[in-house]
Formats: C-alpha cells, sequence, structure tokens
C-alpha cells in the first residue's frame, strides 16, 4: 500500500481512557505498581521516572500496561503547558508494573494495515500534532485535552516499510540520547562524590596522616594534598589551608 493523505488518528487507532484508582492506596514507598502521571511524560515526549506514585491497592488486568505500550498525557498543571498531548512509551522495568491511570489515555492501534505503532508514537511527538493539540486544549490553570480532540487529527503518512524504516531510526537516536543523558548524570555523581571525598571529608589527607597511599590517586596527584591537620574556628582542617586562605585575603 503507498502514502495515505488525510487519514486521522481515530481511523487508526483508538485512544482509551485510563482508570480512577483509589488515592486511599497511594504511596509514596516503593512498591510493585506504580502509577503513570502525566507527571512521567518527558518535556517534547518519552517517558521519564522521576517521583513515581506507587500504588498498592486492587488492580485489574484491563489497566495494566505491557513494555512498549503507547500512552499519551491528556492533563497538563504547567504553566507553559510542557507535555500536553505528548506521546510515551511504557519502559521495561524488572519488579515493576506500570498502571493506567486517568487523564492518561493508552493508543491502540486497530489498523496495522495502515499505520505502525511506532511511527505513530513518533508522530505524536511531532510539531503539527503538537500545535493543533495546544490549540483545542481547554482549562486555563490546568489544561486538558481529550481522546476525541487526538483523534481527529489529520495527517498523511508514507508506505509501512517507510514507517518501520523511519520508526526505527528515531528510536536508534532516541537510544543514543537517553544513553548519553544517563553517562552525563553519572560522570556529575562521580565528579560530586570526588568533590565530597577530596574537599569536604578530606579522605586523601587522612590516608596520607594514617600513613596509607589515598585510594584511586596516583603519587603526583597525592603529593598536591598535606599529610596532617590543624584546628582552626572551622574545627579540623588540612593544615595550610587556613593560612593560605588568609594570604588570598589580603
Amino acid at each position: 500500500m503507498g502514502e495515505i493523505r488525510g487519514i486521522r488518528i481515530g481511523d487508526v487507532a483508538r485512544i482509551k481512557h485510563g482508570f480512577a484508582f483509589d488515592g486511599q492506596f497511594f504511596f509514596d514507598e516503593p512498591s510493585r505498581d506504580v502509577l503513570v502521571t502525566p507527571g512521567n511524560f518527558a518535556i517534547g515526549g518519552g517517558f521519564k521516572l522521576d517521583k513515581p506514585k506507587f500504588y498498592r491497592g486492587p488492580v485489574e488486568d484491563e489497566y495494566v500496561l505491557a513494555p512498549g505500550d503507547v500512552v499519551v498525557t491528556m492533563t497538563d498543571l504547567s504553566k507553559s503547558c510542557d507535555t500536553l498531548g505528548f506521546s510515551a512509551l511504557i519502559p521495561p522495568v524488572e519488579g515493576c508494573r506500570f498502571l493506567h491511570n486517568q487523564r492518561i489515555g493508552r493508543v491502540e492501534v486497530s489498523r496495522r494495515d495502515l499505520i505502525d505503532e511506532r511511527y505513530l508514537y513518533w508522530l505524536m511527538r511531532g510539531p503539527e500534532y503538537r500545535a493543533e493539540i495546544l490549540a483545542g486544549a481547554t482549562g486555563t490553570t490546568v489544561r486538558h485535552t481529550a481522546p476525541g480532540r487526538i483523534e481527529s487529527f489529520r495527517f498523511t503518512a508514507p508506505p509501512l516499510t517507510q514507517q518501520r524504516a523511519i520508526a526505527h531510526i528515531l528510536g536508534t537516536l532516541d537510544d543514543k540520547i537517553e544513553l548519553n543523558r544517563r553517562m552525563n548524570e553519572t560522570l556529575e555523581a562521580m565528579a560530586r562524590a570526588l568533590f565530597k571525598s577530596w574537599f569536604v571529608d578530606f579522605d586523601p589527607v587522612r590516608a596520607k596522616a594514617e600513613g596509607r597511599q589515598p585510594i584511586g590517586m596516583d603519587a603526583e596527584t597525592a603529593k598536591l594534598f598535606p599529610s596532617e591537620f590543624e584546628q582552626s574556628e572551622l574545627g579540623e582542617i588540612p593544615k595550610g589551608v587556613a593560612g593560605s586562605s588568609t594570604r588570598r585575603s589580603r
């Protein structure tokens, strides 16, 4: 089949409402079940697992999301309406079960002969779709959209083989971006830990004072640290630090 023109999302998929889970079973402490909320959507689309909301009540199988399911947020509490209408993919997380919460739509593809699910996911992160969703949003402080509004969006799509190729390329790029983000987070955490070890806890100085080689440090770097402490108004500090600070301030 060739290119399809003027087709609506509703012609190839259904946006299904989530369930209003009972608030008395909401918890901040970790458990297996995690409620998918608008807060799980990143700016520009995609899934994030920041500050998860856990659930410890009864759950019907109908409202359990599977890894790879496409979901869309239909409520946005941010001032600039950063995430309204954007899509996300449910990630595979070991020991975790994601629940289809209210104000979250699950995208259920009905015409797989016309549309690739992953291509539709990327379409729902695109600028034209986003502009139409914002134009039809309701509310002031809290903005809303609805399944019918999402399903009414018209688009043109290439043949299925090209859809799959496009979705694969975009998915690969997205995976690389996510990997780089995680690497940056790891490097930042390592830098913070190193700073604390060297300049807050003074681990290299303590090691030298005890006659040990500082862990993870070569001899040349270790020479830069004193090997004893002295008392100051701030308490125990590496010897010479107070004097150096005083000289610089004059």
